[in-house]
């Protein structure tokens, strides 16, 4: 009797056990100097609140407010990001980027994005990017403001200096306007348009 009632307990111990062990750790709070030996939370582990880096600070997923010189995130990004230098986000954002230099998003990107090069590389990104170089190497829904806005297919409007959509469904106003799905000119002053 007395193994019938410890067994189903030592089971569940070690089931307990092991989800631990293969659950994903996460943090409220990450201060780093230089990722990956010096800052207080592990770089494999996600941050869930406040995340400061002093130089360059990398965790896995980052939801929250994100602050330093190099904000590095390996999965998805969800929140605000503001750093002096980068942010960098290998998965998919949700929020505001905002980057004094660069901002790049390797996943889908909804929401603000501003930089000096602002750059969206995933599948499909959503809102504004503003900067000196807006770059959206797939589809972009919303608006791009900056002194040369790039898209594969931009839906929406381009508005800068030098505009440039593979697929344009939308306007560009700008000096110079390139939409290689054109019906009339593939290049335009001022503006161009395809709908």
């Amino acid at each position: 009797m007395k193994l019938s009632k410890t067994l189903p307990t030592l089971l569940g111990s070690f089931a307990l056990l092991a989800s631990a062990v293969t659950a994903k750790a996460e943090a409220a709070f990450q201060f780093g100097f230089f990722a990956p030996d010096m800052q207080l939370v592990d770089a494999t582990e996600d941050v869930r609140g406040l995340r400061i880096n002093i130089v360059y600070g990398e965790n896995a997923d980052v939801s929250g407010v994100d602050l330093g010189v190099v904000n590095s995130t390996t999965g998805d990004f969800a929140g605000f990001g503001w750093a002096l230098g980068a942010n960098l986000v290998e998965g998919e954002a949700v929020g505001v980027q905002w980057s004094w230099i660069y901002s790049h998003t390797a996943g889908e990107f909804t929401g603000w994005q501003s930089a000096i090069i602002s750059r969206a590389s995933g599948a499909g990104s959503v809102g504004f990017q503003s900067g000196f170089i807006n770059l959206a190497e797939a589809d972009f829904k919303g608006l791009q403001l900056g002194f040369v806005n790039k898209a594969a297919h931009a839906r929406g409007l381009q508005l800068g200096f030098v505009n440039w959509a593979d697929r344009l469904d939308g306007l560009q106003i700008g000096l110079v306007n390139y939409a290689e799905n054109s019906d009339v000119y593939k290049v335009l002053p001022f503006v161009n348009w395809q709908f």
